[in-house]
């Protein structure tokens, strides 16, 4: 895929990761919206799950993550109560988790488990996560399915917050890990490093809650937009894979 930064599955996160995180002193709470549009039909438990991993991770850094619902494509939309406000919202950030389908016809390429697309300068939009992936890679390397989902969301929703490039040698944003990198998988141990953490808050006091958009009207709506068009629109940009 053209502009794209090729790297293999995901984070390292093992006892190293916390000799490069310093403390993070938050004098205020700032917040982040963020929706899911989910094609894949990943289970409401699991999603559940890795929202939570993603809240506290950022709640470390002292930022709240304000979740806006989740909006399906796939088999499970029949099932699922329609929430109006989540679908007349438009949240900061838009997570897309993809089929596999989607993924080859993104050219994503192997072991990449999910990718953002950067802009130049400012903050990104949209991250995409494979989800057939990553509950290959968990069974591959008996960890758990729902928090590698949860550190995946995590580290894309890190590249949509800090500087176009950034990647770290250890910690919540290193961009590889084998399989027994993720066998050693443990959340609680999971961080930014000081520098990260200043950043990401940089950028949402530039972008506060406060500019979000409300779709009103016909056609407007979060539900209307076209994961196929988004797709090929965010190729030109700067993306990061995991």
């Amino acid at each position: 895929m053209p502009g794209i930064l090729a790297l293999l599955l995901m984070t390292l996160w093992s006892d190293g990761a916390q000799a490069s995180t310093g403390h993070v002193t938050v004098e205020s709470e700032l917040a982040v919206t963020i929706q899911i549009h989910d094609y894949a039909d990943v289970r409401s438990e699991s999603l559940s799950r890795a929202s939570d991993i993603v809240t506290r991770l950022y709640g470390k850094i002292g930022v709240r993550t304000e979740w806006i619902g989740v909006l399906r494509y796939g088999k499970r939309r029949a099932h699922s109560p329609v929430d109006r406000e989540s679908h007349n919202r438009i949240g900061q950030l838009t997570i897309i988790i993809l089929t596999p389908q989607m993924a080859a016809r993104g050219r994503v390429a192997d072991g990449v488990l999910g990718y953002a697309a950067v802009p130049e300068q400012g903050m990104g939009r949209i991250a995409y996560v494979i989800y057939d992936r990553v509950r290959q890679a968990a069974a591959g390397a008996a960890t758990n399915e729902d928090e590698l989902l949860g550190c995946v969301m995590a580290h894309e929703i890190g590249h949509l917050l800090l500087p176009r490039g950034t990647q770290s040698m250890a910690g919540l944003m290193r961009g590889h890990l084998d399989r027994r990198d993720l066998r050693q998988l443990d959340v609680r141990k999971l961080t930014f490093s000081a520098l990260e953490a200043s950043q990401i808050r940089s950028m949402l006091e530039r972008n506060p809650t406060t500019v979000l958009a409300n779709a009103t009207g016909a056609g407007s709506s979060a539900a209307d937009t076209d994961v196929t068009a988004t797709f090929d629109d965010s190729a030109p940009q700067a993306a990061h894979d995991r």
